[in-house]
């Protein structure tokens, strides 16, 4: 579900006294909320109160411990009457949602593989009697999370992985031409954990950036990168591209714990914003980044 709104919003989006109106009719005394905004909230009383909240940012990933506390209380609500319903949204009600729903499809075993829960939510959330452009998850690190989740339930029985702590070493850009000045002297690089950024890098502090145009390949090797563990959001801006969700170019998330042989490799439809097709003008079909890590033993 979209985000019950008021004012001008409810226009376009679901009229939040609709919403409660409807629940309160359908469903009374049988439901609760879920609210997957951080950017913004509604009085609970709507709902009487049984509303939950997590604070996830647009176009952006839930923590693993955020995804197994939902799916626990989702559950847990709905053990306690073969009438309750839950009801989850975040503002367009595709990605956070959708990523926090396969979450709970595999954790209470009606799916056991991401790719299942991901195509039986994106089947359910496209009405095909108005368009048939799908509407399941698009953005790639939220279904990248719903593979980790999946592996979560299957090889650690709903339990958090062991942790892995690494660092960057560098970056390899792939098939860069045309990628604003095509050289990757205009990147910067910003890591964050925890919604704070830990580290940035560019050509002029804390990198050094190698252009080989033979192979079209940019490597940005990196100084003096923190410790990572657990998620980890990369983003890479630049003045010489345009921006598109998350306010940059192109971005990308991955868990340490799920990092193999210190190596992560995403292609150009696995980075979140190249994965459109409005940006393939850019972003050749060849394009991609590759991260190299060490890890550390403590």
């Amino acid at each position: 579900m979209s985000f019950p709104s008021s004012g001008r919003q409810s226009f376009y989006r679901n009229p939040i006294k609709e919403v409660m109106r409807f629940l309160d009719t359908k469903h009374p005394d049988h439901y609760q909320v879920y609210n997957l905004c951080s950017e913004k909230a509604y009085d609970p009383r709507y709902f009487h109160h049984r509303v939950r909240q997590y604070m996830i940012d647009d176009h952006n990933v839930p923590s693993l411990i955020e995804m197994l506390a939902f799916s626990r209380d989702v559950e847990k609500w709905m053990a306690q009457d073969e009438k309750n319903i839950i009801v989850v949204h975040c503002k367009g009600g595709k990605g956070r949602t959708g990523t926090m729903i396969c979450a709970y499809l595999l954790a209470s075993e009606q799916f056991t593989t991401a790719e299942d829960s991901l195509n039986y939510f994106g089947e359910q959330r496209t009405d095909k009697s108005t368009s048939n452009k799908y509407q399941g998850i698009e953005t790639p690190s939220q279904s990248r999370f719903v593979g980790y989740f999946a592996q979560v339930k299957n090889t650690y029985n709903l339990h958090l992985p062991p942790r892995k702590i690494l660092n960057i070493n560098k970056f390899v850009i792939y098939s860069i031409h045309g990628v604003g000045k095509g050289d990757g002297s205009d990147l910067e690089i910003q890591i964050m954990m925890k919604r704070k950024t830990v580290f940035s890098c560019s050509a002029s502090r804390y990198c050094k950036i190698v252009h080989d145009a033979e192979s079209d390949t940019v490597t940005i090797n990196v100084f003096n990168s923190p410790f990572l563990y657990d998620e980890v959001k990369v983003r890479f801006l630049s003045s010489a591209l345009p921006r598109y969700y998350d306010n940059c170019p192109f971005y990308f998330w991955f868990h340490t714990s799920f990092i193999q042989d210190n190596r992560l490799y995403l292609s150009r439809n696995e980075l979140d914003n190249p994965h459109k097709p409005k940006t393939w003008k850019i972003y050749d079909s060849d394009f991609a980044v590759e991260v190299c890590f060490d890890e550390i033993k403590l």
